[in-house]
């Protein structure tokens, strides 16, 4: 479909009716990215200040919090006070969701359960506006690729199982005019359908994981095949893309790849302009560096809008540094660099079969959001036919649950392979301080 009529047809009307004016805001949205850095600066502190006081206000979680670090929002005067506000974690998130979160528009407000980099699936509820700002500032992002809302994307994504779940997917896709494609199905076969579907369907862009783009890549570059004319860009997300794997991509596709990096809990965090420099959305978030020694540190993130679960000062569990230099694009956004954690491996199934990590991932979540029964997890492929899941569990894991476990692992990855679950008290990380959730020792 064309990007206008799938815009004025089915995005903003679809938006709009869920309580998220878009069009009416991505204008601020293309302004905010010229502010210099002491706008930047007043807009951000006027910003946490009001979520801040909103969540002490309205969550009986953060109210505790603050009250007993003898924290007074009022009494935030710059950014600098930040430090002597208490951060949050994924475990509080887990624990205390109920509390965290503000009755007030919940008969509105959307939930969401992301498993995240670090293995510690989590729920959250959002605020249609919340939403709608998070879409602007990837909306915005994306005209550095050169794109405009209701581009025809070609999403390389989780497919449903479900009834119910195909067909929300299907409505989703037709309102954001993409065409959905498995990242878990990666067969010669497969790549080759997806590569003539995509010639029928015309995407502007490519979107999907690193490592499933480039593995669509090489099978375009390998089997000599023309890239596909209508893709004006690719942008990737949800794990490290390397130069190694950026030359690939271009190569096969004849276009620039832009990243992008965000979080389920938060939305779009940074994205990548035509300069190549990594851009924070400061005008949603607050990011801050918590640094060691060698100047990275773990990712704390506030998201300014979020009032149904406000997150102030949330831990991530990824880690990066931050560029002092400024952008040639002239951009006063900061510039987000070397982030480190998302470290995912391909498993191999004793078919020949390649899976992607998020088919993993995509059990623990359906698992976590029907029963709240583990706070961490981690995969590890010990040989062609033996994996090992690492579960540290919380008072819901029962024996049932695991037989549910077993059960999706086996449908989704492969029936021919013998699981291991370990109970632990904690999953370590590697000697670079990043949490590997799923490993291949092969």
């Amino acid at each position: 479909m064309h990007k206008n009529l799938s815009k004025l047809l089915f995005y903003y009307p679809a938006t709009m009716l869920k309580g998220e004016p878009i069009a009416f805001l991505l204008n601020d949205y293309r302004r905010n990215q010229w502010v210099g850095q002491e706008e930047l600066g007043k807009l951000q502190l006027s910003r946490f200040k009001a979520i801040l006081s909103y969540a002490y206000r309205y969550s009986d979680f953060y109210r505790k919090l603050y009250d007993g670090a003898g924290i007074v929002p009022e009494a935030i005067k710059s950014l600098d006070d930040l430090r002597n506000i208490p951060t949050v974690s994924k475990l509080d998130l887990i624990n205390s969701l109920g509390e965290m979160s503000v009755d007030r528009g919940r008969f509105i407000r959307s939930s969401k359960t992301t498993g995240g980099s670090t293995g510690q699936p989590v729920t959250l509820y959002k605020n249609p506006m919340a939403l709608a700002r998070e879409r602007c500032a990837t909306a915005r992002a994306y005209e550095w690729a050169g794109l405009s809302v209701g581009e025809p994307q070609l999403r390389f994504w989780g497919v449903p199982h479900s009834v119910s779940g195909k067909a929300s997917a299907s409505i989703t896709d037709l309102i954001a005019n993409r065409k959905r494609v498995s990242a878990f199905d990666l067969t010669p076969e497969s790549l080759n359908q997806y590569y003539h579907e995509a010639l029928l369907f015309k995407p502007g862009f490519i979107y999907g994981y690193v490592s499933v783009i480039e593995i669509f890549a090489r099978h375009i570059l390998d089997n000599g095949l023309p890239p596909i004319s209508s893709v004006k860009s690719v942008i990737t997300t949800s794990e490290i893309l390397t130069n190694k794997s950026r030359k690939v991509i271009s190569k096969a596709f004849g276009v620039s790849v832009y990243n992008e990096y965000g979080c389920g809990e938060v939305g779009s965090i940074a994205h990548e302009c035509e300069q190549g420099g990594m851009h924070v959305m400061s005008d949603n978030v607050l990011l801050e560096i918590e640094k060691d020694d060698s100047g990275a540190g773990e990712i704390i993130v506030t998201d300014f809008y979020n009032h149904s679960t406000p997150l102030i000062r949330y831990r991530l569990g990824d880690y990066a540094s931050l560029s002092d230099a400024r952008c040639g694009c002239g951009r006063g956004f900061p510039l987000l660099e070397s982030i480190h954690g998302r470290a995912y491996d391909v498993l191999q199934m004793p078919s020949g079969k390649r899976v992607h990590p998020e088919a993993v991932i995509y059990v623990f979540e359906g698992i976590q959001s029907k029963t709240s029964a583990f706070e961490q997890f981690q995969v590890v492929q010990k040989s062609q036919d033996q994996i090992l899941v690492r579960i540290i569990p919380n008072k819901n894991w029962s024996e049932d649950i695991l037989d549910m476990l077993i059960l999706g692992l086996k449908r989704d990855l492969s029936s021919d392979i013998s699981y291991k679950v370990d109970i632990v008290d904690e999953i370590y990380r590697e000697k670079s301080g990043k949490l590997r959730l799923v490993k291949c020792e092969m």
